[in-house]
């Protein structure tokens, strides 16, 4: 069977919910990202949703990318 779609592959086949608990979704210049934190000051990027796909081209936002988290004032 071939599926064309352009749904991402984790959501025709999902995979356990322990996975998707540990991401968050935040907002940043480009659009959105979804982070899996790796401690209190990193988090390391799954993926970019953005409507421009010029933003896609930059490498900072780049799936598997360690960003730091700013500061709480």
């Amino acid at each position: 069977m071939i599926l064309y779609t352009m749904m991402p592959h984790e959501y025709i086949f999902p995979e356990e919910e322990q996975n998707w608990t540990s991401q968050q979704v935040i907002s940043c210049e480009a659009g959105h990202l979804v982070v899996e934190q790796i401690n209190h000051t990193q988090y390391r990027i799954v993926r970019l949703l953005s409507g421009n796909a010029m933003n896609y081209l930059d490498e900072k936002y780049a799936p598997g990318s360690i960003i730091q988290a700013k500061p709480q004032l």
